[in-house]
Protein backbone atom coordinates (compact mmCIF):
# COMPACT_ATOMS: atom_id res chain seq x y z
CA UNK A 1 0.00 0.00 0.00
CA UNK A 2 1.18 3.53 -0.79
CA UNK A 3 0.43 6.67 1.20
CA UNK A 4 1.19 10.34 0.65
CA UNK A 5 3.43 11.92 3.25
CA UNK A 6 4.71 15.48 2.99
CA UNK A 7 5.11 15.78 -0.74
CA UNK A 8 5.18 12.30 -2.20
CA UNK A 9 4.03 8.70 -2.25
CA UNK A 10 5.73 6.36 0.19
CA UNK A 11 5.42 2.70 1.06
CA UNK A 12 3.26 2.26 4.12
CA UNK A 13 5.95 0.09 5.74
CA UNK A 14 8.58 2.82 5.61
CA UNK A 15 6.54 6.04 5.97
CA UNK A 16 6.97 7.72 9.35
CA UNK A 17 5.42 10.69 11.13
CA UNK A 18 7.57 12.15 13.90
CA UNK A 19 6.57 11.50 17.50
CA UNK A 20 7.05 15.26 17.94
CA UNK A 21 4.33 16.07 15.40
CA UNK A 22 1.77 18.33 17.05
CA UNK A 23 -1.01 16.12 15.70
CA UNK A 24 0.26 13.44 18.09
CA UNK A 25 1.50 15.47 21.05
CA UNK A 26 -1.35 17.95 21.48
CA UNK A 27 -4.02 16.92 18.94
CA UNK A 28 -3.21 19.91 16.71
CA UNK A 29 -4.65 18.72 13.44
CA UNK A 30 -7.71 18.03 11.34
CA UNK A 31 -8.84 15.19 9.12
CA UNK A 32 -11.40 14.28 6.51
CA UNK A 33 -12.45 10.86 5.25
CA UNK A 34 -13.90 10.61 1.75
CA UNK A 35 -15.50 7.60 0.13
CA UNK A 36 -13.91 6.46 -3.14
CA UNK A 37 -15.93 4.82 -5.87
CA UNK A 38 -14.30 3.34 -8.97
CA UNK A 39 -11.06 5.21 -8.31
CA UNK A 40 -12.62 8.61 -7.68
CA UNK A 41 -13.11 10.41 -4.35
CA UNK A 42 -16.76 11.26 -3.70
CA UNK A 43 -17.56 14.95 -2.98
CA UNK A 44 -13.86 15.82 -2.70
CA UNK A 45 -14.43 19.57 -3.08
CA UNK A 46 -16.79 19.59 -0.09
CA UNK A 47 -14.33 17.57 1.98
CA UNK A 48 -11.45 19.89 1.09
CA UNK A 49 -13.51 22.99 1.85
CA UNK A 50 -14.29 21.56 5.28
CA UNK A 51 -10.64 20.57 5.81
CA UNK A 52 -9.52 24.14 5.06
CA UNK A 53 -12.25 25.64 7.27
CA UNK A 54 -11.30 23.33 10.14
CA UNK A 55 -7.60 24.16 9.74
CA UNK A 56 -8.38 27.89 9.86
CA UNK A 57 -10.43 27.28 13.00
CA UNK A 58 -7.34 25.86 14.71
CA UNK A 59 -5.10 28.62 13.38
CA UNK A 60 -3.20 26.20 11.14
CA UNK A 61 -1.81 27.55 7.87
CA UNK A 62 -4.25 27.13 5.01
CA UNK A 63 -3.58 23.77 3.34
CA UNK A 64 -2.46 23.89 -0.28
CA UNK A 65 -5.62 22.38 -1.74
CA UNK A 66 -3.96 21.78 -5.12
CA UNK A 67 -1.34 19.65 -3.35
CA UNK A 68 -4.05 17.84 -1.39
CA UNK A 69 -5.90 17.08 -4.65
CA UNK A 70 -2.66 15.79 -6.24
CA UNK A 71 -2.05 13.66 -3.15
CA UNK A 72 -5.56 12.22 -3.25
CA UNK A 73 -5.25 11.38 -6.94
CA UNK A 74 -1.84 9.77 -6.46
CA UNK A 75 -3.00 7.65 -3.53
CA UNK A 76 -6.18 6.48 -5.26
CA UNK A 77 -4.24 5.66 -8.43
CA UNK A 78 -1.54 3.77 -6.48
CA UNK A 79 -4.11 1.76 -4.49
CA UNK A 80 -6.90 0.82 -6.90
CA UNK A 81 -10.09 -0.48 -5.27
CA UNK A 82 -13.70 -0.45 -6.45
CA UNK A 83 -14.98 1.01 -3.17
CA UNK A 84 -12.82 2.50 -0.44
CA UNK A 85 -12.05 5.31 1.99
CA UNK A 86 -9.50 8.06 1.61
CA UNK A 87 -8.27 9.61 4.86
CA UNK A 88 -6.72 13.10 4.67
CA UNK A 89 -4.84 14.21 7.79
CA UNK A 90 -3.33 17.68 8.21
CA UNK A 91 -1.43 18.57 11.38
CA UNK A 92 0.64 21.35 12.91
CA UNK A 93 3.78 19.40 12.06
CA UNK A 94 6.94 18.78 14.06
CA UNK A 95 6.93 21.22 16.96
CA UNK A 96 8.43 21.61 20.42
CA UNK A 97 6.65 19.92 23.29
CA UNK A 98 3.99 22.26 24.61
CA UNK A 99 1.49 24.42 22.79
CA UNK A 100 3.86 26.49 20.61
CA UNK A 101 4.10 25.48 16.96
CA UNK A 102 7.48 24.98 15.39
CA UNK A 103 8.96 26.28 12.16
CA UNK A 104 8.90 22.93 10.36
CA UNK A 105 5.48 23.49 8.79
CA UNK A 106 2.41 21.30 8.67
CA UNK A 107 2.29 17.58 8.00
CA UNK A 108 0.03 16.22 5.23
CA UNK A 109 -0.83 12.53 5.18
Amino acid sequence: MKIWLDGGLQDIDSARVSVLDHGLTVGDGVFETAKTVAGRPFALTRHLDRLARSARGLGLPEPDLDEVRRACSAVVEANPVALGRLRITYTGGVSPLGSDRGDHGPTLV
